[in-house]
């Protein structure tokens, strides 16, 4: 089976993924991974510490190196953030029929066995399985029918109110735009919610024809509500089946991130990032410390108090991570 990791710029959560692969899949498999912009002399060590793993390099690569570069020198600041859909899709039509997708800062917390989990999609026409959901049961809605040990089936169940506004059924959501109306209902993300048994962004098996389906060549920015609609319309078309695992198998982190930053906080991420990827680059950073749990924020701070950059400092860091984590927190994510 492959594995796909996409990744970008952090070079530290990317081995650490790479080593709970290691450490947790049972079976046979290739690992690609699918960059978007790590510079060279990172992913050239992620090549010596993984011999085996398949590197493949965005069409946005060079670009993308040279923009993080001019962003550190201060000439410019950072403005690549088209996401590279048609290259995702390219790469995973070569994949196995049946995928695990991951992404550089998702690690495996628990044994994974891809012979199962193949069996189990083919032979109950499974679209996709999640391996996570935060701890939010928001993410994984539906009725549940265990099919396997570790592994229960998830029956969509759409409300009415998602059908007329979300989905647009009958016209309604249109009407309602026309009128004005529309405001006047709940944020979208609420009539989205119980959608999310047929989707995931990412760990997840799933497949690869359905996977494909939901992206258009034409995107270049994430947006989950088409991701979502065009999962409805395959579910409708072709009656899968979805499913997650009884425990999460993953986590992820929710104290660093590649691009996110937030007005009224003074930290740069692309320079915090920067002086993490050079401590990494040297060999000062244990990328398994304090597995499977995150990074301790103490000894991030040795390197940010090393680094000695004010658009870096651990105060603000500490105040961008609240910031941060609240945006989970507000949908019912578990972000510790």
């Amino acid at each position: 089976m492959d594995i796909i990791v996409k990744s970008f710029n952090r070079p530290y959560y990317l081995e650490r993924c790479l080593r709970s692969i290691e450490r947790f899949i049972i079976g046979e498999y290739t690992i690609r991974v699918l960059d978007d912009g790590t510079p060279p002399e990172y992913l050239d060590k992620i090549q010596k510490l993984f011999p085996l793993v398949q590197i493949f390099r965005s069409p946005l690569y060079e670009q993308k190196v040279l923009a993080l570069g001019r962003h550190i020198a201060g000439e410019k600041k950072f403005d690549q953030f088209t996401i590279p859909i048609s290259f995702w899709k390219e790469q995973i039509s070569h994949c196995t029929s049946v995928f695990l997708l991951l992404e550089d800062d998702i690690w495996l917390v628990e044994p994974v066995d891809l012979t199962f989990f193949q069996q189990q999609m083919m032979s109950s026409q499974l679209a996709t399985v999640k391996l996570s959901w935060l701890g939010n049961p928001r993410l994984v809605p539906g009725r549940r029918i265990a099919l396997a040990p570790n592994l229960e089936e998830l029956v969509p169940e759409i409300p009415l109110a998602t059908k007329l506004i979300f989905l647009n059924k009958l016209r309604v959501r249109s009407v309602l735009f026309r009128l004005g109306l529309l405001k006047l209902f709940k944020p979208d993300l609420e009539y989205q919610l119980p959608l999310y048994a047929l989707y995931s962004v990412a760990a997840a098996f799933f497949d690869k024809s359905y996977w494909l389906y939901l992206w258009e060549d034409s995107q270049t920015s994430i947006d989950e509500a088409q991701q979502l609609r065009r999962a409805v319309q395959w579910w409708q078309q072709h009656q899968p089946r979805f499913a997650k695992t009884q425990q999460e198998v993953t986590r992820t982190s929710f104290i660093t991130s590649a691009t996110n930053m937030f007005p009224g906080v003074d930290l740069d991420i692309f320079r915090f990032n920067y002086h993490l990827n050079n401590a990494w680059l040297r060999g000062e950073v244990d990328v398994m410390r304090n597995f499977p749990r995150d990074l301790p924020e103490d000894y991030l701070r040795t390197f940010l108090d090393a680094a000695q950059d004010s658009n870096s400092t651990y105060q603000e860091w500490l105040r961008w991570t609240a910031r941060f984590k609240e945006q989970y927190k507000r949908l019912g994510c578990e972000v510790e």
